[in-house]
């Protein structure tokens, strides 16, 4: 396998294959690399094509086990048996680099305790991409139940960690206050790729979507937390626009989501798709991109936005300020504003001068900030400095 060729392995908190895990190995795979991911699967689940991103596990060491979750399948995948006990010790066994997301899914922090007890000479990278009641309030008793979880079990991931890396500035005073030391922190961001996909659909067409309509579109999770409630308000503020919002993606929330549009009134201008795999088809048509979420890592869907010279309306929260400057490449509202995120897609979707600026600064951040050809090297460097 080569005297210098470096075992990492990346461990994986949720079903889905998170974003940077997914272009750092399959990067790093052709960089003299053996790269292993762990990652839960649900008991029925046999193949993982099919999805957005993640289609791609060849030349990847592939450890699955099985798991048990809420039916959204979402959130909390919980190992049923010793099956990711004995996997989780093969590769902190084999591995020279262990690299692990977020401290507060039990397959991360179960990996952390077992490296911290038995491999204490192995190297463990800690990624943490938001840190819930610090950086954003999910509710007040889960706010205690987070704070409390940092400042006791979570801890032992902080503990076993050689680095903590976070994805911005934004997030290093909430790092603090989580109680990670500021001596092991280090900041890297992630990135997009810098080609976007060409259209090969028309989603006017296939949806029936009038020429005359303005798209605004949200591409994600339909949950709490993303701000769906959020768009539903400002939809009904701006009802009397010719305009048409577009959410894709899926979530506990979609259903309820849709009864309550229909409740309001609202189905008219409201297009709920589901899951795509052709998300281009809908960014090259976009008017504005609409993301009023209450907590963030760095978003990847803004980042796309950017990419294809859709102007953004989004939150003022840790992670979207390391991307969006307000008025410059994007309009930031705080985040329970409905009647200000309203107003500002309202603005965009006038003011033909405002949105040509949003798109072109918006492109000039991304090629100067947020390209994985350029951030992949700082998690490269910080691979670089393990000594085996």
């Amino acid at each position: 396998m080569g005297k210098h060729l470096k075992r990492i392995c990346y461990v994986n908190p949720g079903i889905n294959v998170k974003r940077p895990i997914s272009f750092l190995m399959n990067k790093l795979k052709n960089k003299r690399y053996r790269v292993t991911i762990l990652i839960p699967k649900k008991k029925y689940e046999i193949k993982r094509e099919n999805t957005r991103y993640y289609d791609d596990f060849k030349g990847i060491n592939l450890l699955t086990y099985p798991i048990w979750t809420k039916s959204s399948g979402f959130i909390w995948p919980i190992p049923i048996n010793l099956e990711f006990f004995r996997k989780c010790w093969k590769v902190l066994r084999e591995n020279d680099i262990i690299h692990i997301w977020t401290a507060f899914y039990p397959n991360t922090l179960i990996t952390c305790l077992l490296k911290l007890l038995f491999f204490k000479k192995k190297t463990l990278i800690l990624t943490m991409d938001t840190f819930p009641a610090y950086s954003f309030k999910v509710s007040s008793i889960l706010d205690i139940l987070f704070k409390l979880y940092f400042k006791t079990i979570g801890r032992i991931a902080f503990y076993a960690s050689n680095y903590i890396t976070i994805y911005g500035k934004s997030f290093f005073k909430y790092a603090k206050k989580a109680g990670i030391p500021k001596r092991k922190i280090i900041i890297t961001p992630t990135g997009i790729k810098s080609t976007p996909k060409v259209p090969d659909k028309n989603i006017r067409e296939i949806f029936n979507i009038s020429s005359n309509e303005k798209i605004v579109l949200y591409v994600g999770l339909h949950n709490k937390r993303k701000g769906i409630d959020l768009i539903i308000k400002t939809a009904n503020i701006l009802k009397s626009e010719k305009v048409k919002f577009v959410l894709v993606g899926d979530g506990p929330k979609r259903l309820k989501s849709i009864d309550k549009v229909s409740k309001m009134g609202l189905s008219k201008i409201f297009l709920f798709t589901g899951n795509r795999l052709d998300v281009h088809n809908f960014f090259n048509q976009a008017d504005v991109f609409f993301l009023p979420s209450r907590g963030e890592g760095l978003a990847g869907v803004l980042m796309e936005a950017m990419l294809y010279q859709v102007p953004i309306v989004t939150s003022n929260i840790a992670g979207t300020r390391d991307l969006i400057k307000n008025l410059e490449n994007g309009l930031l509202c705080e985040t329970e504003n409905y009647v200000c995120y309203a107003r500002a897609i309202k603005k965009l979707l006038h003011d033909d001068n405002l949105r040509k600026k949003l798109k072109q600064k918006g492109i000039e951040r991304i090629n100067s900030n947020f390209l994985w050809e350029k951030n992949i090297k700082k998690f490269e460097q910080l691979y670089q400095k393990m000594k085996f």
